[in-house]
């Protein structure tokens, strides 16, 4: 009996020692790397003139992914637009308007969308209200990843 006490006593405190080890190495080196970082990104405000101006405020921090905030007022409207990149987004504001060959959709405060890569549409607002989206774009926005058309046929 006096074996097994003292054989639980030395593990217990062989345990013990451990965990204060372990506690030691786990403060002096995963707290240092869970100190404060600044992790902001300030967007860059871009005005974009279509038929009036409107703001985009892109914070993108990479070529695969664009992350925008768009604000558009009620009378906004792009040209038909055919992109070469996927666009998601949420309506954060406003009723955004979405015009394809086949009709338009209307998306709602609070409800997502997406636009499929090489899809021909004309976005607008479609509301009396300032349009307000946040969406990302995969990958992310160039000038040249985007076509205009006059119509939905040619």
């Amino acid at each position: 009996m006096k074996t097994a006490l003292f054989f639980f006593l030395s593990l217990f405190l062989s345990c013990e020692s451990n965990l204060k080890n372990t506690e030691n190495l786990f403060t002096s080196t995963s707290i240092q790397k869970l100190q404060p970082q600044n992790h902001s990104i300030s967007p860059i405000d871009i005005p974009v003139l279509d038929n009036v101006e409107r703001h985009i405020y892109d914070y993108t921090e990479s070529d695969e992914l664009g992350l925008i905030k768009m604000h558009a007022p009620a009378t906004w409207t792009e040209p038909i637009v055919e992109l070469q990149f996927k666009t998601t987004g949420i309506v954060l504001n406003g009723t955004l308007g979405l015009e394809f060959k086949e009709g338009i959709d209307s998306i709602v405060t609070g409800n997502g969308f997406v636009i499929p890569k090489q899809t021909r549409v004309r976005i607008f607002n479609a509301g009396e209200d300032e349009l307000i989206l946040i969406e990302t774009l995969q990958p992310a926005y160039k000038k040249e990843l985007t076509k205009v058309f006059t119509d939905f046929e040619n």
